[in-house]
């Protein structure tokens, strides 16, 4: 009976093996932010359109099950969430997503508050991080980007 587990203990083994073989081995896909947009708001409420460009190494296409992410502006948090339903990126591709967020009443009358204090002020600090979630092949992908937003046009620096 004993010689019996054994056997059947192998056989699992080696069969785990061949599978964990068959796995292919995945390089991380390289995150970026390419832009950060002012959009028209809706009532007191603030919106921004948040570019990424995502690049993908490997020889499968990789799926984006979602994106959580948090935006500051002047050192204010006014935006997280988080995004789903997005493209997935093509073997040794890349592709440009992008994240629509819309910023709570509450923290957007604190940075209204704060930009209203100096009305000539076109540019404003932000920062967006973020986590990519690429599947069960590879742990969340962090994404980091500060600069500067011109109020105006929506470009970045």
């Amino acid at each position: 009976m004993l010689k019996w587990y054994r056997c059947v203990l192998t056989a699992i083994a080696l069969t785990l093996t061949g599978c964990a073989a068959l796995q292919p081995k995945l390089e991380a896909p390289s995150v970026a932010v390419n832009s950060v947009k002012v959009m028209p708001g809706q009532g007191l409420n603030l919106r921004f359109l948040i570019g990424l460009h995502v690049q993908n190494p490997n020889a499968i296409p990789l799926p984006i099950h979602g994106i959580n992410y948090t935006v500051a502006l002047s050192g204010q948090p006014v935006v997280s969430g988080n995004s789903q339903n997005q493209p997935t990126i093509p073997a040794h591709g890349e592709q440009d997503v992008e994240i629509e967020a819309v910023a709570d009443l509450v923290n957007g009358l604190s940075l209204a508050n704060t930009l209203l204090s100096n009305p000539l002020q076109q540019e404003v600090p932000y920062a967006v991080k973020a986590a990519v979630d690429v599947g069960a092949f590879l742990p969340n992908i962090p994404v980091q980007k500060s600069g500067t937003v011109n109020l105006t046009t929506g470009t970045i620096r």
